[in-house]
């Protein structure tokens, strides 16, 4: 008779993401997590993997200065066993991802990535990873959809189709002797229930905020799908092995606020000192706010806003250009403002995180028709195409097929010529077709003067520093007839 097989140590996963801004006050942040997790490090009965997320490099007023750069020496003092590469990761591209990989003391890992220039994974990230602790080994694979590459414009690098790359890595790692094997991802994907349900995978881990869920999307409901549903939560997942190895192990998990937990003095110090530079920069006030006026997502993706019609008008009035047209996914506030407020630089930086520079572009009428046409394309999954213009108004009707919804365009009320040239103000990340706005890559552009020409936040917030006030209005310049 042979002897039983020793049982392996009960483990447990601490899970987090989503936290590109270290200072949201109320909601626990960083120091919480630290607190959290030097307290789950410490039982006796368990060891304690930790594995983050991403999607936090940005965007945020501080990572528009260093481009990520203080998330990663916040992470290594929580010393992460790994991380998960996603979207917004890519939002200073390849070459800046490939620096923080290297600052990191952890293994980042993006599993179907390729790089054309190097003929493998964006140098400093890795495939898949193992992590182990008494005898236990974690495979782990993070996976990102391809929207990555039109959402940021991305030049060197190909998004292998996620499945396929799920199963060669899970694979892998099993043949690797991975006790179990952990997928990370941040999109949406139908097939999450299968991996799981074909052992695949063994968990899946996930955040996927209620504020971003669409009607079309089906969320995982397999016991071992862990979904955090708001941010600044953290999913506490526990893995009893038995002594035989043929038996699938116990798992089971569950959710905390790390609001619920105290804050870590040293993380805290840490962060406060992140905040206090960025405080002096950012704390200026430049404007009185003269009516209220909000951001939200549902607004600036869907709808003529009020604060985007203000920031569409300053582009134009800027380069001098006939029109202006900026994308809703531009705006990142998502909040309100009253009147009487005291608006400062950290609120421009907040409503406006990316490093856009206007460019302009002799477009023709069929041409911007095309544009309007891509950004009223997409209302009802709140894509952050959504267009916001200046010196035109616009009719369209969501009722029609995508491609035919824009009735009719006036510029300086004039019906649009589709063989006249206009003048278009705009941002360098669409002139280059970022958000599925093609058509403008095709357009002339027109030289501003500048060597380097000057980012959309700073010429927003000179601006309205001159006038004083920020009292933006609706003007029915984008009509929906079907409402």
């Amino acid at each position: 008779m042979s002897a039983a097989v020793p049982a392996k140590p009960r483990i447990s996963i601490i899970y987090a993401s989503d936290m590109p801004v270290i200072d949201l006050p109320k909601v626990g942040g960083y120091p919480e997590l630290a607190s959290a997790l030097h307290a789950y490090r410490n039982r006796n009965n368990a060891s304690t993997f930790f594995l983050f997320g991403g999607n936090s490099l940005a965007p945020s007023p501080l990572s528009s200065l260093d481009r990520g750069t203080h998330i990663i020496d916040i992470l290594n003092s929580l010393e992460p066993d790994a991380m998960a590469v996603t979207k917004r990761e890519f939002s200073y591209f390849e070459d800046e991802l490939s620096l923080r990989s290297y600052e990191a003391a952890f293994p980042m890992v993006a599993s179907n990535i390729y790089d054309k220039r190097s003929e493998a994974n964006v140098d400093g990230l890795l495939d898949t990873a193992i992590v182990e602790q008494r005898g236990v080994k974690i495979g782990v694979i993070s996976v990102l959809d391809n929207s990555v590459i039109s959402d940021y414009l991305l030049k060197h690098v190909i998004i292998r189709a996620p499945r396929v790359a799920i199963e060669q890595s899970a694979k892998r790692l099993r043949e690797q002797n991975a006790d179990i094997v952990v997928l990370m991802y941040s999109a949406y994907f139908p097939f999450i229930d299968e991996l799981l349900d074909n052992k695949i995978v063994d968990i899946t881990l996930t955040t996927s905020p209620e504020l971003t869920k669409l009607s079309d999307e089906i969320m995982p409901t397999h016991t071992h799908a862990v979904t955090l549903g708001t941010l600044n939560q953290l999913a506490e997942v526990h893995i009893d092995f038995t002594d035989e190895t043929s038996a699938e192990p116990l798992i089971t998990w569950s959710i905390k606020e790390l609001s619920s937990f105290p804050t870590d003095p040293i993380v805290e110090g840490q962060v406060k000192g992140y905040i206090s530079r960025l405080n002096r920069l950012l704390n200026r006030p430049i404007a009185m706010v003269a009516n209220d006026f909000q951001t939200y997502s549902s607004s600036v993706r869907t709808q003529e806003n009020a604060f985007a019609n203000t920031l569409a008008d300053t582009i134009r009035t800027f380069a001098n250009a006939d029109i202006a047209l900026i994308n809703g996914g531009n705006i990142r506030g998502n909040r309100a403002y009253v009147k009487g407020q005291q608006l400062t630089r950290r609120d421009i930086a907040e409503e406006l995180p990316f490093r856009s520079k206007v460019t302009v572009l002799n477009i023709s009428g069929q041409q911007l028709k095309q544009a309007l046409e891509n950004g009223v394309s997409a209302v009802k999954q709140m894509k952050g195409r959504f267009p916001h213009v200046s010196g035109m108004k616009v009719t369209y009707d969501l009722a029609k097929a995508s491609g035919e919804r824009v009735i009719s365009i006036k510029v300086a009320d004039k019906p649009v010529q589709l063989s006249n040239i206009y003048k278009l103000a705009t941002t360098d990340y669409l002139a280059d077709g970022g958000d599925g706005y093609t058509v403008l890559e095709g357009c002339p552009r027109i030289s501003l003067g500048y060597l380097d020409p000057p980012m959309i936040a700073d010429i927003f917030i000179d601006s309205i520093q001159q006038q004083k006030t920020l009292g933006p209005s609706l003007d029915e310049r984008l009509v929906n007839t079907y409402e």
